[in-house]
C-alpha cells in the first residue's frame, strides 16, 4: 500500500496518483533530439512494458518524451559488415527480420525465446537495454556481440551494450544525459559463431560468440546473466585459426574461472555458479565446434 500523492489516506500500489507532468509525442528524430536537449533529465518512453513497473516503484517523471511514432527508429540494416537495429524494434520484429535472419540466425533465434508474447509484441530493444534490470536478457546476449549502443542529442555519441552495468560511470536508468537511444550496431565482419543457452534460467544465462581475433588466433566472449546478478563479461583469446581446433571443456572452464567471488549468491555458491557457466560455455562450443563429446551436468 501506498498514500496517494494529494494525501487522501493508504490505497493500492497500482492505483497510487502521479503527479502532473509534460508529455511530448515526436514525429521526427529531429525534433525528439532537440527535446532531449532542451529537456536532459526526461525521461524517453518506447513500448512502455517496463515504464509502467517503473512508475509503480515510484518514478515520478517530470518530462516524459514519448519516441513510438518516429519511424526511423525502427530501421533495420546490415551494410559493410555492420547490423544496425533500431530502438524501436520490438522482441517480436526483431526475431522475424530478414536482415537479423541471414546474417545472424542465432541472434534472431535467442531474441524470439525470451519474455512473454505479450511483452515481445510490445516491448522494444531500447527499452529492454535503458531499463537495467539483471533479469532482462537482451543486454546479455547483445553485450556478448561486441554490440555498441548509438545517441543523440545527449552527452555521448556511442557506448557499449556491457556499459549499461557500471553504475559508477553511468548514473540511473537513462543512463544520465546520454541522449536518445537510436540503435545498436554489431560488427558481423569478424563474427565467425554465436548462440545463447538459457536452459538454466533464472540461475544462469550464457551468450557466446566467436570472433577472428585483430591480430591472431580466435577470440572467445562470453557473458554470464542472471535474474540476481549483475551480469559478467568473460573473455578468452586461443592461438587457432579455425573454430573446430577449440577445445570446448577446456575454453569453457577458462572462461569459468573468470567468475569474481561476488558472482555467488543464495541461488547458488561462487564454485556452483562457476561450474554451471563452465558447462554452459562447453555445451555452446560443442555446438560451435561441432563436437558433440559427452556434456557435463549442471
Amino acid at each position: 500500500m501506498r498514500g496517494q500523492k494529494l494525501g487522501a489516506g493508504l490505497i493500492a500500489q497500482s492505483q497510487s496518483a502521479l503527479p502532473p507532468f509534460m508529455l511530448h509525442q515526436p514525429t521526427s528524430l529531429g525534433v525528439a533530439v532537440a527535446l532531449a536537449r532542451q529537456h536532459p533529465e526526461a525521461v524517453i518512453a518506447a513500448g512502455c512494458s517496463d515504464l509502467v513497473a517503473q512508475f509503480r516503484e515510484g518514478l515520478e517523471p517530470e518530462v516524459l518524451i514519448s519516441v513510438r511514432r518516429i519511424k526511423e527508429l525502427r530501421a533495420i540494416s546490415n551494410n559493410a559488415g555492420v547490423l544496425r537495429i533500431g530502438s524501436l524494434v520490438s522482441h517480436a520484429e526483431g526475431s522475424r527480420s530478414p536482415e537479423i535472419l541471414s546474417t545472424v540466425p542465432a541472434l534472431a533465434a535467442a531474441w524470439g525465446s525470451i519474455a512473454t508474447v505479450r511483452i515481445r509484441y510490445r516491448g522494444t530493444l531500447g527499452g529492454n537495454l535503458l531499463s537495467r534490470r539483471y533479469r532482462y536478457e537482451m543486454p546479455v546476449i547483445l553485450a556478448a556481440l561486441g554490440g555498441q549502443m548509438q545517441f543523440q542529442g545527449g552527452d555521448v555519441e556511442a557506448l557499449p551494450v556491457s556499459s549499461l552495468w557500471d553504475r559508477d560511470s553511468l548514473p540511473g536508468r537513462n543512463l544520465g544525459n546520454a541522449g536518445i537511444l537510436t540503435a545498436v550496431a554489431v560488427d558481423t565482419a569478424s563474427l565467425l559463431w554465436f548462440g545463447y543457452e538459457r536452459s538454466m534460467r533464472p540461475v544462469s544465462t550464457v551468450s557466446l560468440a566467436v570472433r577472428k581475433d585483430p591480430v591472431a588466433g580466435l577470440t572467445v566472449s562470453a557473458v554470464c546473466g542472471s535474474e540476481y546478478r549483475q551480469p559478467f563479461v568473460l573473455s578468452h583469446t586461443a592461438e587457432a585459426t579455425d573454430i573446430a581446433e577449440l577445445d570446448p571443456v577446456s575454453v569453457g572452464g577458462v572462461l569459468a574461472a573468470q567468475l569474481p567471488d561476488e558472482a555467488g549468491d543464495y541461488a547458488g555458491s561462487i564454485d556452483y555458479r562457476r561450474h554451471l557457466v563452465g558447462v554452459l560455455c562447453s555445451r555452446l562450443l560443442a555446438q560451435a565446434t561441432g563436437n558433440k563429446g559427452k556434456d557435463s551436468q549442471p
